[in-house]
């Protein structure tokens, strides 16, 4: 099992790569059991101001190359993907009151 600093190297040399510096801002990784308890990487991804969402090609090119290079590197847990876009509308309680 790797490090969490070794994963979080490992892709932002991935993302960095496909995503370019005028898609891609940064990403965190966290370490935690999924949906089933398995032990698992949440890897946060953030995106630079006016990226698309719908734009996923090479995000999901890039996830493929992360989960391999990890398998390659003997790093069994699974990289689950938390997409950050710089326009994103943060939710939340707006006040109104309902019936």
């Amino acid at each position: 099992m790797l490090k969490d600093t070794d994963v979080r190297s490992v892709a932002n040399e991935i993302f960095s790569r496909a995503l370019g510096p005028d898609r891609f801002d940064h990403l965190d990784v966290e370490v935690g059991p999924d949906h089933y308890g398995d032990p698992s990487l949440f890897v946060a991804l953030y995106f630079r101001p006016g990226v698309d969402p719908r734009d996923v090609a090479d995000i999901s090119n890039a996830h493929a190359d992360l989960r391999q290079r990890l398998l390659d590197l003997d790093e069994e847990r699974f990289p689950y993907l938390r997409k950050h876009f710089a326009d994103d509308e943060i939710l939340g309680d707006d006040g109104a009151e309902t019936p």
